[in-house]
């Protein structure tokens, strides 16, 4: 019975499995991470009412899942007090910079930066002093 040679290309036709293997567990992490995050909004008093993008999310103290894409404008309000307001900004996530690390060697994770979970809002928490409001003297007869 003859005796089958090894295939020369057989090395490499596993090595090419095995990296696209890698690249495909690697690519877009962040396409795994969530849509939405926990927004913290803190005031003193406590009691405010919290819109966020113009829409009333609660009073605080206030957790609130928030989209992680785009900039929020938080407003805090409360009555006797001068309102407040703060603007919110996105960054790079840690599972986004896993996907920037993983770009640099395979290119294929760089795809998860087009996903939500690679960026969160920054900041995170959000807390105000509300000052009273100074009500004008009072006219004199």
């Amino acid at each position: 019975m003859p005796c089958r040679g090894r295939n020369p290309s057989t090395p490499k036709t596993a090595t090419a499995v095995m990296l696209l293997a890698c690249c495909l567990h690697l690519a877009g992490c962040s396409i795994f991470g969530g849509t939405s995050q926990p927004l913290i909004v803190n005031s003193e008093p406590p009691g405010a009412d919290v819109m966020i993008n113009g829409t009333l999310a609660g009073t605080t103290p206030l957790q609130h899942q928030v989209p992680r894409r785009g900039d929020l404008t938080v407003e805090i309000h409360k009555a006797g007090y001068t309102p407040q307001t703060r603007v919110t900004g996105r960054k790079l996530s840690s599972v986004g910079l896993v996907d920037v690390i993983g770009g640099a060697f395979f290119l294929l994770p760089l795809l998860g930066l087009i996903a939500p979970g690679a960026w969160e809002q920054d900041p995170s928490a959000i807390g105000v002093t509300l000052e009273p409001e100074h009500s004008p003297p009072a006219p004199t007869p």
